[in-house]
């Protein structure tokens, strides 16, 4: 997912939303570029220096740095084909 340096909180919400609508599961973890784990500290975690460095949740999903193009949060999870699409 592209969310951008800049993402506000509801469009980061909006799109851990798409991925539970799409695939009909939670995330079991997020992959983010250097810049949106600081983004989603700034945003999250009230602007707190050092919460990149502890382990960061939403909604009890983890989030860890990756290597990923800036701007990019990686959604993983264990999609069951046959409850996933349209409903």
């Amino acid at each position: 997912m592209r969310l951008g340096r800049g993402f506000t909180a509801a469009e980061f919400e909006r799109a851990f939303r798409g991925f539970r609508e799409l695939y009909n599961a939670d995330p079991k973890a997020i992959q983010c570029s250097p810049d949106v784990l600081e983004r989603f500290a700034a945003l999250f975690e009230g602007g707190d220096p050092a919460a990149s460095a502890r382990a960061l949740r939403y909604g009890g999903v983890p989030l860890a740095a990756a290597v990923l193009a800036p701007g990019t949060a990686a959604f993983e999870g264990e999609v069951d084909e046959d409850r996933m699409g349209d409903w």
